[in-house]
């Protein structure tokens, strides 16, 4: 009995401390919901995600003073304005509270505020430091005293933020401008009708000038409802402060300070190269003036819930889910010529057998077959992007007929955009005094990354509470500007950007750029279903080349429209033409990341023609990752089991059907050949990761990942191909990824066109 009183008592005591103790401190972080989330998705982005480590890069490595100091302001911008929300509703909150409980939770309340207001500063500086940790592992060592200052200063920052968190009252009381800061009333700045004023016109006005240069770049028409739309946002903000007006005047002042936002954003926005402003302030930046938006709108909302009693965020997101489960604000339809400059897809082989015929070289090889290559590249964000452009061009100084031997490029995701650069360079050249290798790093060197989130982070995350799709707000479309953006600068002379040309009219049988057959999967079957010049027939005799007799899309666009990895690039879709239906592409690399699937149709499809053996042969020449070394591959279990275990088998399946691509492929296509130099299927390997470097898969890449990815496409006339060593582990069946292999494949590349 004295037992059961025990446990009763013991029960009693958990259920108290529980109700108050944890209850209470619960509450209250849920009361801060949206500062509290603000927060934590600022320490995500700029601590825990590879891509932003490799912007912390590039800026430290381009020596980007000017980024570094803008972004540093931005994100001390960030802070103040959760520090700000969090502690108006810390007095919300507590005006609601019982007596008895403020005392006993009066440094809860206090310090809340100020560590969520210091936590996207503190990431910032912890960001740094963990990317100038990677720069001490780079061989050889790369100077980092760009980072330790920028990491010092932030840290000082911080220091000084929290202090003044602390210390404010002493310093604001007596300032005309800075004293709501000090003041602990109610219903001012944040939440104060000049101040929501102020704000929605600074909303509006940075939405334009980031939004609409890139959404005017990418049509062909300068004016456009998304257009419109933009500008009207303004309008449509400032008017709902208007009911909060009480005398004319204000209401005289609301609408003078619209008019004057208007105005500026429109000429701002219409003249302004597209581009120019995300490049300017970079990823970091774009990032923290959208949290620093949200938290402010978000927060005002819920503290109007609270009063009103009308849960407005609620209302927000239930109006977005519904959106898009009904699919009403599915903009990421993709961007077509209103008038195409297509006809109907031709014959696989008739293309080749004129491409053959207009080989400037053929005549060399008239005692022996003619090497065709079928080149695949694999998916992979910005680092395949860079390793398709530059491994095809070293390739192409070292030997150059080597283009005009390359019938075809099977490409996924980042490959296709290198693929596309390659073939445009061939096409049109480089620039002036530079090789095409230096002249596609200087391509890729661009910021791809920003414009997107741009896009991504304005008109597309609005986008999302609409209930109707806005075309012209698609987040894909900046990706595909900031590409063309990045071929403008080159500055080639006399001549049109090719990525803006349509992509049926890029490749011709008579010139020596090879085609571009860029691989996407469509959502509602699974399949893969290839953007081609050419029809690419399958035994069962199925086209599955996109064979729509009214689309037509730009070379950026198809590019791009590969490249939708999850998530970053939404899906794409377009409406066919038999029966009106919508058909959805997502990035090739879920059907498979490597393009050599593709690659192999279209080479069984040439071996079907009649002589082949005696006028051509081909060779596929596959770039893929490195294959993992089992004595090296640790195992490791994860936690949320249940929930991320799918997932991780989805992605790990994902890069596991490459390999087997590969193994398959060079098994059965190399079987009886004795000679490695003489394969018909070749790998040029890329090391995703070493000497400190560790690829990023994203959309910008910096200096140093550059030259990493650089070293291995090496020159066979300066080094030498160890032949024995490349043929010995080959003859046992077996591949060892070295320096020495890619410098072997190359070197065969010379033996076949020699």
């Amino acid at each position: 009995m004295a037992e059961i009183d025990n446990r009763q008592k013991l029960s009693q005591r958990n259920s108290n401390w529980f109700e108050n103790q944890l209850k209470p401190i619960a509450k209250f972080l849920i009361y801060l919901r949206v500062p509290l989330t603000v927060a934590i998705a600022a320490w995500y982005f700029f601590t825990q995600i590879d891509q932003t480590i490799e912007v912390y890069r590039a800026i430290a490595l381009d020596n980007n003073v000017a980024q570094a100091l803008i972004s540093t302001v931005l994100v001390i911008l960030l802070s103040l304005c959760v520090w700000f929300a969090a502690r108006l509703l810390e007095k919300c909150y507590q005006e609601r509270l019982p007596e008895y409980y403020k005392p006993k939770f009066d440094s809860l309340y206090k310090n809340a505020p100020r560590l969520l207001g210091a936590i996207p500063l503190g990431s910032l500086a912890y960001g740094t430091w963990a990317t100038q940790e990677t720069l001490q592992k780079l061989s050889p060592p790369t100077p980092k005293i760009f980072l330790l200052v920028w990491m010092f200063s932030n840290i000082v920052l911080l220091l000084i933020l929290v202090y003044l968190f602390i210390n404010r009252i002493k310093f604001f009381k007596d300032s005309k401008y800075l004293d709501s800061l000090a003041s602990n009333k109610m219903g001012e700045g944040l939440f104060g009708q000049t101040f929501e004023n102020i704000f929605v016109n600074i909303v509006g006005f940075v939405f334009s000038l980031l939004s609409l240069p890139t959404i005017v770049a990418a049509k062909d028409p300068r004016w456009s409802f998304g257009l419109i739309g933009v500008l009207l946002s303004i309008v449509f903000l400032n008017v709902g402060l208007f009911s909060w007006q009480n005398t004319l005047k204000s209401r005289i002042t609301v609408v003078r300070t619209c008019s004057i936002s208007l105005l500026a954003s429109l000429v701002l926005g219409l003249i302004m190269p597209p581009t120019f402003l995300p490049e300017l302030l970079g990823s970091i930046s774009v990032v923290a003036i959208s949290l620093t938006m949200l938290v402010v709108i978000f927060s005002t909302i819920y503290n109007w819930g609270q009063q009103t009693k009308i849960p407005g965020i609620t209302i927000l997101i239930g109006l977005m889910l519904v959106s898009s489960a009904l699919n009403l604000n599915d903009n990421h339809r993709f961007q077509q010529f209103s008038k195409p400059q297509k006809s109907d897809l031709p014959a696989l082989d008739s293309s080749f057998q004129q491409w053959l015929a207009n080989r400037p070289d053929l005549d060399r090889f008239s005692n022996k077959p003619y090497p065709v290559y079928i080149a695949a590249a694999q998916g992979g964000g910005i680092y395949a992007a860079y390793h398709a452009a530059t491994a095809f061009t070293k390739v192409t100084e070292y030997f150059p007929t080597f283009p005009q031997h390359i019938f075809a490029i099977s490409s996924v995701s980042g490959g296709s955009l290198g693929a596309s650069a390659f073939s445009s360079l061939v096409k049109f050249g480089g620039i002036s005094g530079k090789s095409l290798s230096q002249t596609a790093s200087k391509l890729f060197s661009s910021d791809l990354l920003t414009p997107l989130l741009t896009m991504g982070l304005f008109p597309d995350l609005i986008q999302r509470f609409i209930f109707f799709p806005i075309y012209d707000w698609d987040r894909a479309r900046g990706l595909e500007v900031a590409f063309e953006k990045a071929w403008d600068k080159l500055s080639l002379p006399n001549q049109d950007n090719p990525l803006r040309q349509s992509f049926y009219q890029h490749w011709q049988p008579q010139g020596i750029a090879p085609a571009l057959v860029l691989n996407t999967t469509v959502v509602e079957t699974g399949d893969r279903l290839a953007i081609s010049p050419f029809q690419i027939n399958l035994p069962n005799k199925e086209n599955i080349a996109i064979d729509e007799p009214d689309l037509d899309l730009k070379l950026s666009t198809a590019a791009g429209l590969s490249a939708r990895f999850p998530y970053f690039t939404p899906v794409g879709w377009y409406q066919r033409s038999k029966d009106k239906s919508k058909l959805h592409l997502a990035d090739g690399g879920y059907f498979d990341n490597s393009g050599i699937p593709t690659a192999l149709d279209i080479g069984r499809n040439l071996q079907r023609l009649e002589g082949n053996d005696k006028t051509f042969k081909i060779v596929y020449l596959s770039l893929i990752d490195e294959p993992p070394k089992e004595s090296t591959t640790q195992l490791k279990s994860e936690g949320l089991n249940e929930v991320l275990s799918p997932v991780r088998a989805l992605f790990s399946a994902r890069k596991s059907r490459s390999r087997s691509a590969v193994e398959l492929s060079a098994f059965t296509i190399n079987d009886g050949i004795d000679d490695p130099l003489k394969y018909q299927f070749r790998t040029l390997f890329l090391k995703k990761s070493g000497d400190g470097v560790k690829l990023p898969l994203g959309w910008l890449i910096s200096k140093r990942s550059r030259d990493f990815i650089d070293l291995q496409t090496p020159d066979p006339k300066a080094t030498p191909c160890d032949i024995k060593k490349f043929r010995q582990p080959m003859a046992k069946g077996r591949v060892v990824v070295d320096d020495n292999h890619n410098l072997c494949v190359i070197a065969s590349i010379g033996n076949d066109l020699s």
